[in-house]
């Protein structure tokens, strides 16, 4: 089944019936307003993303084939509820284009907190002369990663394990791409996994991996403490560095690590929370302009 506003197919059999008539009629809604009524910031998106889920029979694991996009012709395995899917070939969209001025051909790219792996398969393809190491500590997500990579041979080291300040092992909250790593003291909702920490240096410096030239975080409100652990990378590698800020504090606490290390940064898109944040070695000339918008992120707050 052909969806081309959404950029994907997806095999004939994964829905029939209701659930397929519905499809191939959402399959007509231009992208652009699937993303603003489903994912925008007001009251009834996540309403509207329930009853599509019960149009489509309920969420379930489906393999899509990108027909569109900074993946076009990568198999992709997700859940009908992720954005992934829902998106399609849109998913983050204005950051996936930047990371084409951002990413060079020989980089070697630190994806942490890759999630399913479409951030690793964009890179695979950017960094084509490099390599991409893909940090995701779910056990369950992992499993999904690597199977994404695998399928695509993509030229991509999977890692199972959180990105952190010291290396050891804490809990992650199980809730898909908003997964967060939080304290033994903590008391959550759902189901919850123990898993292992690293720190980027050790990674790089100590385990012999290729340092970084370029990373990318998104750890749903934890990135200082990716950062903390990387502050040799920072110094002696001097990598770009685009991530994603979930609230004032962790832009704070970023923005402290980063400007220690001399590095200036802006944002790539306009709005609130969540946003993202390139930042690089004021030696270097910005390699990509902030969006039309977004206001520069050089000062602390």
């Amino acid at each position: 089944m052909r969806l081309s506003t959404m950029g994907i197919t997806v095999p004939d059999g994964s829905f029939w019936g209701p659930s397929g008539v519905f499809l191939r009629l959402f399959g007509h809604v231009p992208g652009a307003v699937t993303e603003r009524f489903l994912f925008g910031y007001w009251p009834g998106s996540g309403l509207l993303q329930k009853a599509l889920q019960w149009f489509l029979g309920g969420p379930r694991l489906v393999r899509v084939h990108f027909t569109a996009g900074p993946i076009e012709g990568s198999d992709f395995d997700c859940w009908t509820a992720e954005q992934y899917f829902i998106l399609g070939a849109r998913y983050e969209r204005a950051v996936t284009s930047a990371l084409q001025t951002l990413v060079q051909r020989e980089d070697v790219v630190y994806d942490v907190g890759a999630h399913a792996g479409f951030s690793a398969l964009v890179f695979a393809r950017l960094a084509a002369e490099g390599h991409v190491y893909a940090f995701e500590p779910s056990p369950e997500t992992f499993q999904r990663l690597r199977g994404n990579v695998e399928c695509n041979a993509a030229a991509v080291t999977p890692v199972n394990a959180g990105a952190w300040k010291h290396e050891g092992r804490l809990r992650l909250t199980e809730k898909g791409s908003h997964s967060r790593i939080i304290d033994d003291a903590a008391e959550v909702d759902g189901p919850v996994s123990d898993i292992a920490l690293l720190r980027l240096d050790d990674f790089a410096y100590r385990d012999g991996h290729r340092p970084a030239t370029f990373v990318k975080i998104d750890v749903e409100g934890n990135a200082a403490s990716c950062l903390a652990g990387a502050r040799e990378l920072l110094r002696r590698s001097r990598p770009r560095v685009v991530i994603e800020i979930h609230h004032p504090v962790e832009e704070r606490d970023c923005l402290a690590i980063l400007h220690e290390h001399g590095y200036h940064s802006h944002r790539l898109d306009a709005g609130g929370y969540p946003y993202h944040l390139a930042a690089h070695p004021a030696t270097l000339a910005s390699p990509a302009p902030a969006v039309a918008g977004a206001r520069p992120s050089t000062d602390l707050r």
